[in-house]
């Protein structure tokens, strides 16, 4: 089977150089350094400053971005002697607020730098709106950062924060900056100290000391966060370490194997469930979905923003974010976690009202624990008090609309009116028929309060108007009261049955609908090969997804977005926007709008990136009031996963394309170069023959036969660099085929001089070799070539009058061919290339086709050698040849 990587013209990476392009990547990110403490006044600025202070005497570059002091004296001394960078005044609602000028940081670019508070949230208007986005950015740069960070700013310990506390922590940061830290040093202070600090004003002014004393700064406050700081640090100790013995193959080292998914819904205790989710994965090192089902009522406006908000923070801590679709909850979560194959589920502990209790309706919880079968169902009980956010309470009346109840009525009154007109000629209860049609059609129609009504309204008005007595709501037949009852009932139940398939339809239809225009851009995409008809055929379904217009910015090599050529609509941009462009481009993430990078922007900025680098920007531009939903952002991640897929096939096109042109190339050359190398060499024969008898007549007179020897010694090289061509071409087809034999390394170099060696230079080469012989199997003719390409390049190109030593050595069952010039060498950059097809040095004198040593390489590898070549000290130049040797029983 031919090779893959030789069909596209480009070599597969192996495994080895793909982990080495990571460790790469890695070495160049910048290290984050966390001080971290379980609340404010433990001492974490100042154990930050000092190091900072031990690495800028150690020589590094150290800056500080910001820093807060609190006006403690002991700390300001601290930053004496350190180079500080100016902070940014940002203007929000007629007031300029201190921030850390990132711009200027990045401009400077310190080796590293001191970034006080993580958790600290920007003004609105700036680049990040939180500071720890500003210190990824610092990372990705290779900046090293120090850092400080409390323990009740972890965003998965909010709940147990809120808890102890009984405080709402507003600023935090995702568990996941932990995870990148390389070092966290814990800053540990006991309660009792820390208390005795509070008192001197050491932390605070005296009247805000007292305060705190009595609330926050409580021992038993203390003590609880001291311990979450000393658990999560432990944690973080403890994941290091099965890092490093996994790194060196270590037993123990393999993670849990566990994988959890977590149902995540509307209700304000999503978010508890999904802290304790990632605590609970961090502990068991496990990897963790977040899933969000899709009913088929519709979810209000509230109800969507905290589905968003939800979903927001299990991407923020490190789930990764499926969304499904269906009315059966259980189902679509045990099939969802098969599918991602999850060991164990975590659902909140579900409720029932009385009546369904009574009918022994199953819960969630129990329909889970049936069909879960070998997933682990835990079920947990979340109070308010874990609840930062009290619950939003359901409206007592139901969401009011006009139309709906307008066609119930009217359905109501067509339903009267046609039971009035066949009232003379069938009973009331054929007229009852009708009016369980229309209830049947309603669901259809109308939502469920909708339906109930119509249902209502049709069993009183059989009964007012048809049931005798006519015209009163009196029943004096038993059997009427129960037939009555029981036609109520039946409607009730096809209307809700009728109403639940045509809410199953809505749910076929919008997925019918993404899955046509997913499959609609898929096709589209493979039928072309044309890249910007491609692009444009995105941008089209994008703009028809999301109400928009969209455009594709192509970025060049040099990493710079092409402006001229945009795909897709004509999007004008400012030039503040133009350089947010290059931002995406430069940093591999998206800005803009529903972004965490300048939110605040218009437009959308989505990089599409191939192969590690961005190929092109996706801008979309919404209408002001536009939002997308869950569903929505789901299809356009998919869209844009698709384009990238193009960008890669038009990179793959382009290979072959390269590929298939260079292998033309060169079967066209080969072909000439075949036929040229034949055409030449009979003439050369004739003419080398012709000039051997003429040297043969003695009488001519001496300026002759100097002219004479020279021709026939030019003939000669000729007719050296026409067999270096035909050699070539035969290897480059593929008809060169070792002939194997046992030689005398001995025989081999004697005829490789023979035939290297002409007129004045017999006596520049000088041969040692064992008096034992030294038995190799290889094809006498390539090794022969192959020597005396090598000795003829020493000749060449070694000192005019300079010797070269031919030197053959046996070594650990390997044959070892040293040929030696006393030449000044090569530049370094020149001998990683002298084996190229076709190379010669700049300062190479004129003369040859660069083959020699190329050809020379492949006949040795052919004949199961290596060759390599290196400069001698103080001066030489040597090429060595290394062979197996076969044993001398053998031979």
């Amino acid at each position: 089977m031919a090779d893959e990587s030789k069909i596209y013209g480009m070599d597969r990476p192996n495994p080895d150089a793909l982990l080495l392009n990571i460790h790469n990547e890695d070495a160049q990110r910048g290290k984050l350094k966390i001080f971290f403490g379980m609340c404010p006044g433990v001492g974490k600025t100042y154990a930050m400053l000092q190091e900072a202070r031990q690495r800028q005497a150690d020589g590094l570059r150290v800056v500080i971005g910001i820093v807060y002091t609190h006006g403690r004296v002991e700390t300001e001394a601290l930053t004496q002697g350190l180079d500080r960078i100016p902070v940014k005044l940002v203007s929000y609602r007629d007031r300029s607020f201190e921030e850390m000028d990132i711009d200027e940081i990045l401009k400077v670019r310190p080796q590293l730098v001191i970034v006080d508070e993580l958790a600290h949230s920007n003004v609105p208007g700036s680049r990040h709106p939180k500071r720890y986005q500003d210190v990824l950015e610092l990372l990705s740069a290779g900046i090293d950062v120090f850092t400080t960070l409390n323990v009740q700013h972890v965003e998965s310990h909010r709940e147990d924060i809120h808890a102890v506390t009984r405080i709402v922590v507003g600023e935090t940061v995702p568990d996941t900056i932990l995870d990148e830290a390389f070092e966290i040093a814990l800053v540990d202070l006991s309660p009792q100290a820390l208390r005795k600090r509070l008192a001197e004003g050491r932390v605070y002014v005296a009247d805000r000391a007292q305060d705190a004393a009595d609330n926050f700064f409580k021992t038993e406050n203390l003590t609880a966060l001291r311990e979450m700081a000393l658990r999560l640090t432990a944690a973080h100790v403890n994941r290091n370490l099965r890092s490093l013995m996994s790194a060196r193959g270590l037993s123990g080292s393999c993670q849990s194997g566990e994988r959890i998914l977590v149902a995540v819904g509307a209700t304000p205790f999503s978010e508890s469930l999904i802290r304790m989710t990632r605590r609970w994965a961090g502990m068991l090192d496990a990897s963790w979905v977040a899933l969000h089902v899709e009913g088929s009522m519709p979810l209000g406006e509230e109800e969507k923003d905290r589905v968003l908000k939800n979903l927001t923070l299990a991407r923020v801590l490190g789930a990764e974010v499926v969304h499904k679709e269906g009315d059966d909850l259980a189902r679509v979560i045990v099939d969802t976690a098969r599918k991602e194959q999850a060991t164990q589920i975590i659902v909140g502990k579900s409720s029932l009202k009385p009546w369904q209790r009574w009918l022994g309706k199953p819960t969630l919880t129990d329909r889970l624990v049936d069909l879960s079968d070998q997933i682990d169902v835990h079920v947990v009980r979340l109070s308010s008090s874990e609840a930062p956010f009290p619950a939003r309470k359901p409206p007592v009346v139901p969401q009011v609309k006009p139309l709906e109840y307008g066609l119930s009525l009217g359905m109501f009154a067509v339903a009267t009116a046609v039971a009035w007109v066949l009232s003379p000629f069938a009973g009331y209860q054929t007229l009852g028929l009708v009016y369980l049609l229309v209830v049947a059609l309603s669901g259809v129609f109308l939502g469920r309060s909708a339906s109930f009504m119509l249902a209502l309204l049709c069993a009183l008005g059989w009964d007012y108007i048809f049931i005798a007595p006519r015209f009163t709501f009196m029943i004096h037949n038993h059997y009427d009261v129960a037939m009555l009852a029981m036609f109520f009932v039946v409607a009730l139940m096809m209307g809700h049955i009728t109403s639940q398939l045509r809410h199953q339809r809505e749910i076929e239809r919008r997925q019918r609908v993404r899955s046509e225009a997913l499959y609609a851009l898929t096709r589209a995409l493979a039928a072309t090969v044309d890249l910007p008809q491609a692009m444009r055929v995105g941008t089209g379904q994008i703009n028809v997804l999301c109400h928009s217009n969209s455009s594709v910015v192509m970025a060049n090599d040099a990493g710079e977005p092409v402006f001229d050529g945009v795909l897709g609509d004509q999007i004008s941009l400012t030039d503040e926007q133009k350089g947010l462009l290059h931002w995406v481009i430069a940093n591999k993430k998206s800005a803009g709008r529903f972004s965490d990078t300048l939110p605040q922007q218009p437009l959308m900025y989505l990089p599409l990136i191939s192969s590690g680098i961005v190929r092109a920007v996706l801008v979309i531009k919404l209408a002001d009031n536009a939002r997308l939903d869950l569903a929505e952002r789901t299809l356009l991640e998919s869209f844009t996963a698709l384009m990238t897929l193009m960008l890669e096939k038009d990179g793959l096109l382009r290979i072959s394309r390269e590929a298939r042109m260079k292998e033309d190339t060169q079967k066209l050359q080969s072909a000439l170069l075949d036929n040229l190398s034949h055409e030449l060499k009979t003439p050369l024969t004739i003419i080398a023959g012709y000039l051997d008898a003429l040297l043969l007549y003695h009488e001519w007179p001496k300026d002759a036969l100097e002219l004479l020897e020279e021709s026939r010694l030019a003939s000669l090289r000729l007719t050296n660099s026409v067999d270096a061509v035909l050699d070539l071409t035969r290897l480059d087809t593929g008809n060169f085929k070792p002939n194997y034999a046992l030689c005398d390394v001995k025989d081999v170099v004697s005829e490789a001089v023979k035939q290297a060696v002409i007129g004045s230079n017999r006596n520049r080469v000088k041969v040692e070799c064992p008096h034992e012989p030294l038995v190799v199997q290889v094809d006498f003719y390539m090794l022969t070539q192959a020597l005396k390409n090598m000795i003829n390049n020493a000749l060449t190109h070694g000192p005019a009058q300079g010797d070269v030593d031919v030197k053959v050595n046996a070594l650990n069952q390997k044959v070892l061919i040293n040929i030696i010039d006393q030449g000044g060498g090569i530049p370094r950059d020149v001998l990683a290339r002298i084996f190229d097809k076709f190379y010669r040095g700049s300062q190479t004198r004129k003369g040859g086709l660069g083959l020699g040593l190329s050809i020379s390489r492949r006949f040795i590898e052919l004949n199961n050698g290596s060759v390599e070549a290196a400069n001698l000290s103080p001066r030489g130049f040597m090429m060595s040849v290394s062979l197996p040797v076969i044993d001398k029983e053998r031979a």
